[in-house]
């Protein structure tokens, strides 16, 4: 199929795609989807068609879907002056006039005649050249509000409403309801209200009609107020905070190789990782040969002994009988996990990365890899920072496994030594998690 076949198929049925998207977007989705369609068939005249050379000139492409010129739909559209250019509608309503106008704050940065930019500071300040790029940058700014005002008055095909909200203290100064005010007063007459008793100032482009014999008019029926019109609007429950298991580490404690340099420690701590990431899935006879090689490409910043050291660190740790499920075939290493769990009485989202996984059929394992010199021999001596990132893994993981044990542990590549966590140690952890 075409690509213009293909998704029209896709947003065409009844059941699916397009209905989708105007269930789950509302009606203004239909545009997009037909500018979309009309892309594919555009495509299809310029270029030989096929899917993927489509989504290539799709992501190359500068297209800007323009909003629908509609009027006759029944809704109200809310937004911004500059949302709102190109459009018209029979009534618009400007209802924040009475905001402080755009440019009445000095600007801090100033262009002078020769083009050279400068911090400007306080006004009284200013030398003659400044004075002059600081007026011509205050007229620029208020132009461009009353631009702006133009803009929006000029939307409106048969009615505009110009209001605002006022306090105890004046409009300020230049505002753009003080501005249509100003202009047209002398032009309005004042009018009772479309609603309610009070009294608004109207401008018409023509004469009102002489007014004839009066009629009757029948009482307009009493409106009844919606409930929710009258009553305070309901608080959001608050967004489900997020916290990375890695974040809880304490840069201090965590930082390995100190005396050897930061550059060097992060380079083999990377190289470790990724060494212990991937030789599981290569042959056992070839994984020493396979190491030396990477290690010689990319650590080369290292010496050859600190390469050695490396790789022979990493090959202890696959050889290590207490490791081996880690690194059985059903293994997965660099898992990302996601998910909700309660941490110090509180719902919070969990999203992290495991550096090994072995899920098997008595209990899931977990293995943190760390390469800190000397490496911790005592639990108590452990950066709580690691031991809060394996409580994280373990309460998203018993959820997905809630069958089965789960067993969390670190792994210190320098001697080689797995240190596994007991149940009440990690549970102690997690309670203890806060908003740090």
């Amino acid at each position: 199929q075409t690509p213009f076949a293909f998704y029209a198929g896709v947003l065409g049925r009844a059941d699916g795609g397009r209905r989708s998207f105007l269930q789950r977007l509302g009606p203004e989705s239909a545009d997009p989807l037909d500018e979309f369609l009309n892309l594919a068939l555009d495509y299809e005249a310029r270029e030989t068609a096929s899917l993927q050379g489509f989504l290539a000139w799709l992501r190359a492409a500068q297209s800007e879907v323009r909003r629908d010129m509609e009027m006759a739909r029944d809704e109200v559209r809310v937004m911004t002056v500059h949302g709102a250019k190109g459009l018209e509608a029979r009534t618009v309503i400007l209802a924040d006039t009475t905001t402080e106008p755009k440019g009445a704050h000095p600007p801090k940065l100033l262009t002078l005649s020769n083009g050279a930019i400068i911090w400007a500071k306080r006004k009284q300040d200013d030398t003659d050249t400044m004075e002059d790029s600081r007026a011509a940058a205050e007229r620029a700014a208020i132009n461009e509000y009353r631009r702006l005002l133009y803009v929006a008055m000029t939307r409106a095909a048969e009615r505009l409403v110009v209001c605002g909200s006022k306090g105890p203290n004046k409009i300020p100064d230049g505002c753009w309801y003080q501005l249509v005010e100003d202009a047209l007063r002398g032009d309005c007459v004042s009018e009772s209200a479309d609603v309610g008793s009070d009294e608004v100032l109207r401008y018409r482009k023509g004469r009102m009609p002489e007014a004839g014999p009066a009629k009757r008019e029948t009482p307009a029926a009493k409106i009844s107020l919606p409930p929710w019109l009258t009553r305070d609007a309901l608080m959001d429950k608050a967004a489900v905070r997020s916290i990375t298991p890695s974040g809880a580490i304490d840069e201090e404690a965590a930082r390995p190789f100190a005396v050897a340099g930061i550059k060097a420690a992060l380079l083999r701590g990377s190289l470790t990782h990724r060494l212990m990431q991937s030789l599981p899935d290569i042959p056992a006879e070839r994984r020493a040969k396979t190491a030396q090689n990477y290690l010689a490409r990319r650590g080369g910043e290292l010496t050859a002994e600190v390469r050695k050291a490396i790789s022979d660190e990493v090959m202890r740790v696959l050889g290590h009988q207490h490791f081996r499920e880690l690194f059985e075939p059903n293994s997965r290493a660099e898992v990302p996990i996601i998910g909700r769990v309660m941490a110090g009485g509180e719902l919070v989202r969990v999203s992290g990365q495991v550096d090994r996984l072995a899920v098997t059929p008595g209990a899931v394992l977990i293995g943190d890899f760390k390469t800190n010199r000397p490496a911790p021999r005592r639990i108590e001596a452990v950066p709580e920072g690691y031991v809060m990132q394996l409580a994280r893994y373990r309460a998203v993981l018993a959820k997905i496994y809630p069958d089965r044990p789960i067993r969390a542990a670190l792994i210190w590549t320098e001697v080689p030594d797995l240190m596994e966590l007991s149940e009440e140690t990690l549970d102690n952890a997690l309670a203890r998690v806060t908003s740090a």
